[in-house]
């Protein structure tokens, strides 16, 4: 009886810990995330001036251990530069604006700093670092002089290498916050549509600056979600729990029951 107390003791206990934690193998696929942030640029108008708008889009990263993966990311991004916003006199009577919409996507290496693991106070945080190259395709674009009429400019794909650094912290379950900033060199000085050569509007030329090619850097911040497999036996059903209880229960009755009934056949 002692044994059988014992064993039902130990059964209960392995059983409750077995629900709350078991053994397992997880297996870290990626993760997936969408952010919204801040976009600016700089290149040849209003250099020292620096306009900001909203972008936003979202990333999907294929893990390949639980340091390093591969990040394909979409944003969508506004480009706006105005002379009338500077200090520089020859800048600013040049009067040169410009936006650009356009579709960014790109790929990257990324690289965790730290072990990141999903609800483990040691782990649940992680700065990481990323960089690559993607392609930028303008949906909607001008370029306009204050004593010129509008021009439209025709779209055109650039190509930028991004360089990302950035920080997340898993708050719970499978989610992160994380926030992070992007800077992107091009491989072009049109970004803004003027060039350090210039451009011809009627009888006037309008000098770019000698600063190189273009570029733009955005900061964003968001919410993304691990993408992990578990491996790992079943967790017990709460039935079995019962099953030894039950046991015992109808062990002890049958024994009840037969020296009842022995007692009568004895007599």
């Amino acid at each position: 009886m002692r044994k059988g107390i014992f064993f039902l003791f130990f059964y209960l206990i392995l059983a409750i810990t077995s629900d709350a934690q078991y053994t397992q193998l997880v297996e870290n696929r990626g993760e997936i995330g969408l952010f919204q942030g801040m976009v600016t640029y700089q290149g040849d108008i209003s250099p020292k001036s620096y306009f900001f708008n909203t972008t936003y889009g979202g990333f999907y990263k294929k893990a390949l251990n639980d340091y390093v993966g591969i990040r394909f990311n979409y944003e969508r991004i506004t480009l706006q530069g105005d002379d009338n916003f500077t200090s520089n006199y020859y800048v600013y009577a040049r009067k040169a604006s410009f936006e650009r919409v356009a579709h960014e996507a790109s790929i990257m290496l990324e690289l965790h700093f730290l072990k990141f693991i999903e609800e483990n106070n040691r782990y649940r945080f992680t700065p990481y670092l990323s960089f690559g190259v993607g392609g930028l395709k303008s949906i909607s674009s001008y370029l306009k002089f204050a004593d010129a009429p509008h021009t439209t400019t025709a779209s055109a794909k650039i190509i930028s290498f991004p360089i990302n650094f950035g920080f997340k912290y898993n708050f719970f379950g499978s989610f992160n916050i994380f926030g992070e900033a992007t800077y992107r060199f091009t491989n072009t000085d049109n970004l803004d549509f003027l060039s350090d050569d210039g451009i011809t509007v009627g009888n006037t030329i309008y000098q770019g600056s000698t600063s190189g090619n273009d570029r733009y850097f955005s900061f964003k911040s968001g919410l993304s979600y691990n993408l992990q497999k578990i491996y790992g036996p079943e967790l017990p059903k709460k039935t079995k729990k019962k099953s030894i209880l039950s046991s015992e229960a109808s062990g002890e009755k049958t024994a009840n029951k037969k020296g009842f009934f022995s007692f009568f056949k004895r007599h």
